[in-house]
């Protein structure tokens, strides 16, 4: 019997705007899950076939209780970082975001090489060397928020994926932690594996046939995903009932890479190019005593070039997007 549900008829005009709201082939199979210390090889070979891993028990209880009471001490300290009252145009439609507080809080540095899957983040993109800090912001879906759900979607990709082999290691990683229970009724982060090879969520419908599956991801706190930003992904709404609140952090690949083509010999992959052109290092990490530091916070955009050349400036850091204190 076929694991898929059918939740609407499934959209058959392609029509590319119907197509991103997915095509209701909802998997009522989970994703395997897997120990990130024990099962270290079969985590990284699934993300290398899908595109996406699970992994579980990423934060102890003493972690998670710790990130909860920081969500609720920033909420009321500087409640306009998350966004309450006037929403921030970036921010409509995904609940409350707080997007860069590692300018703020050196307390969450810590958390940045978590040891329960920070190896696979290495591995994932081509050892550490390679690793560079891309963003890290915190989220929350409130209950009761009235937010529709997203359509399907990828985040910053690469065209030559398409032509390089092999296609591993990605370009960029999103690493997602889940620092409350989400089960049926919960918004959840839901993703189309393998569908990371292709330019649109209709031609992957049409590509993987019978094995195209949208499955939602549900697991309890302290459940981590990690994805390449090509794979099609979504949120799930929920009941509307229930919050979510979530830790997001991403990479790129760094350094310059050989890879086959069918056409060439050899060609060389650039490293990735920087993920956004607002997101800001502070200085205690661009220029930290320890050159693995140093290097993993390397990967600079222009408005960082720009505030490194000023001295860190703190009018100039409140001139730019989400820069503000």
């Amino acid at each position: 019997m076929s694991d898929i549900k059918i939740e609407r008829q499934e959209n058959q005009s392609g029509d590319p705007e119907i197509a991103t709201q997915g095509f209701g082939r909802i998997s009522s199979t989970p994703m395997p899950v897997f120990n990130p210390i024990a099962e270290f090889d079969a985590a990284g070979e699934y993300f290398e076939s899908y595109g996406v891993v699970v992994l579980e028990d990423c934060l102890d209880v003493a972690e998670l209780s710790y990130l909860n009471e920081f969500f609720d001490r920033t909420q009321g300290e500087v409640p306009e970082k998350w966004g309450f009252g006037k929403r921030k145009p970036h921010h409509r439609n995904q609940g409350l975001i707080f997007s860069q507080p590692l300018l703020d809080y050196p307390e969450l540095d810590d958390y940045i090489c978590h040891p329960r899957s920070y190896p696979l983040v290495c591995r994932l993109l081509g050892g550490e060397d390679r690793v560079r800090f891309s963003e890290l912001n915190l989220r929350e879906t409130p209950e009761d928020a009235g937010i529709g759900s997203m359509n399907f979607h990828h985040d910053a990709v690469s065209e030559d994926r398409f032509l390089r082999a092999p296609y591993n290691p990605v370009d960029w990683l999103c690493r997602i932690h889940y620092l409350t229970d989400t089960e049926p009724g919960t918004p959840a982060f839901c993703v189309v594996p393998g569908s990371n090879r292709f330019e649109t969520l209709k031609e992957a419908r049409q590509s993987l046939g019978e094995g195209y599956r949208e499955v939602p991801i549900y697991g309890k706190a302290g459940t981590c995903i990690l994805y390449d930003t090509a794979t099609f992904h979504t949120r799930f709404d929920g009941d509307g009932r229930q919050k979510r609140r979530t830790w997001h952090q991403y990479f790129a690949r760094g350094g310059w890479l050989r890879s086959s083509l069918p056409t060439t010999s050899r060609y060389v992959r650039s490293p990735s190019p920087a993920l956004t052109d607002w997101n800001l290092f502070p200085e205690r990490l661009v220029f930290h005593p320890d050159p693995k530091v140093r290097l993993l916070f390397s990967h600079w955009n222009t408005a960082q070039g720009e505030w490194v050349a000023s001295g860190f400036s703190d009018e100039v850091r409140k001139s730019m997007p989400r820069g503000e204190q």
